[in-house]
């Protein structure tokens, strides 16, 4: 399977357009900056996320984009996204060259795959800060295990990969993405694991307790394929979509740290996990009135089977501190759906959504997050927007994962303290208010 998508890859890549003037390349430079400030009243305070405030500079990009064209009709693309905020280094997260030819696109680098760009689902509806990203994230203490937003475990995010997108047929595209190694940023050696440390690499999150430092899950062969169908007929219009991420995946550790399960006599550094096997749905119908205001209602379904969860019990050792993982093994990865609306009418725009997630934290037992959201935008000027987002939040899971969570914190986080306590069930309104300038 992987030689004949390679291949078709490289065909494709030969094909070009009827011969044309060679463009030289320009630069452009843009970017963007998001202010926040977040009002949050919740039930659960004994943890860092307590104060009835937050101010927050949440995202800010700067990207620089050198594009050409060959004498032969190739669009040749290189782009480097920097991500600055204050008190920290700057990150450069996205950083790849792309072709665009007859025969598709082509990206190499540090770039997200079809399993980002080809979903379309109610978190494309919604304004506001993105409920689906979990804005709320910033200043709620969620239950243990519980998941957030379309937490697609096995999303590669910018790791270094191969991705190519067909032209589009009939009005469906097809995707695909290739990872060596899901961990692997830049000219970072072969074979290593830096994903603690990089928040650009998503697909874990929520989904295993804290771990030791420069110990984590990452993922080896990642496949990721899209398929996407969009169409306009008179006012409609359709937008159906779908993605699935497969790899074999692995739990690494390094220094003097071991991890063993039930198959094992003596411990090691790396353990094998259950392979991920994720796919994703989503779908948006729009329909535009008469008066030229915009209507749209979308939803979306993810499923995470047993995506990189233990096969077995397993004993995490660090120093001294040594923890297993209970019955984490008998539960699975999560599930989680989505449903929204939206209304746009010139420069206004407003939108609700309800997410729901759920995920078996052992044999009997769950964990659940329910998410209703409430947007407001509005957009005064090209290039400024001002926002609004009223988020209910509910997360339930129980007593055997609160345990457990909090024996790894109180294990490999050294000390006991009202910034690191698990909770097994809290609730939270949280208001988002905020501007996003761009150029």
């Amino acid at each position: 399977m992987k030689k004949l998508v390679l291949s078709a890859m490289a065909i494709a890549a030969l094909s070009t357009s009827a011969m044309a003037e060679a463009v030289a390349p320009t630069l452009k430079i843009s970017g963007n900056t998001i202010m926040n400030i977040y009002a949050v009243n919740q039930k659960v305070k004994a943890n860092g996320k307590a104060r009835a405030h937050h101010f927050s500079n949440d995202i800010s990009d700067l990207f620089f984009l050198v594009a050409g064209r060959t004498a032969s009709g190739i669009e040749y693309k290189y782009k480097i996204n920097m991500q600055a905020n204050s008190n920290v280094s700057p990150t450069i997260a996205q950083n790849y060259i792309e072709f665009n030819t007859k025969g598709g696109t082509f990206q190499f680098g540090n770039v997200v795959g079809p399993e980002d760009t080809m979903i379309e689902d109610a978190g494309a509806i919604v304004g506001g800060a993105g409920a689906f990203d979990g804005g709320y994230k910033n200043v709620y203490n969620f239950s243990s295990f519980a998941l957030r937003g379309n937490d697609n475990i096995g999303d590669t995010g910018y790791a270094t990969k191969l991705v190519y997108y067909t032209p589009e047929l009939w009005d469906f595209r097809f995707g695909v993405a290739y990872t060596p190694q899901t961990s692997h940023l830049g000219d970072a050696k072969l074979d290593n694991n830096s994903i603690q440390g990089n928040g650009n690499v998503p697909g874990n999150r929520h989904l295993l307790p804290a771990l030791p430092s420069d110990m984590d899950v990452y993922g080896v062969r990642s496949w990721a394929f899209g398929l996407s169908f969009k169409k306009e007929v008179g006012n409609w219009g359709f937008n159906l979509n779908g993605t699935y991420l497969t790899d074999i995946s692995y739990l690494s550790a390094t220094n003097n740290q071991t991890v063993t399960d039930e198959s094992k006599a003596v411990g090691g550094t790396k353990l094998r996990l259950r392979n991920t096997s994720a796919y994703q749905l989503g779908t948006i119908v729009a329909y535009r009135l008469s008066n030229g205001h915009l209507v749209q209602v979308g939803g979306g379904w993810l499923d995470n089977g047993h995506s990189r969860n233990f096969r077995r019990q397993a004993t995490i050792t660090s120093g001294a501190n040594a923890v297993t993982t209970g019955n984490l093994h008998q539960g699975d990865s999560g599930q989680a759906w989505n449903i929204g609306a939206g209304y746009t009418m010139g420069a206004y725009k407003f939108a609700a959504s309800y997410q729901r997630m759920d995920r078996e934290t052992d044999a009997v037992r769950k964990a659940k997050t329910d998410v209703w959201s409430l947007t407001g935008d509005v957009v005064p000027v090209a290039g400024l927007k001002f926002f609004g987002e009223v988020d209910f939040v509910r997360t339930k899971s129980n007593a055997t994962a609160q345990t457990l969570e909090q024996n790894f914190t109180n294990a490999f986080n050294g000390k006991r303290n009202p910034h690191t306590l698990s909770n097994a069930k809290n609730q939270a309104a949280v208001f988002i208010m905020g501007t996003k300038i761009s150029f």
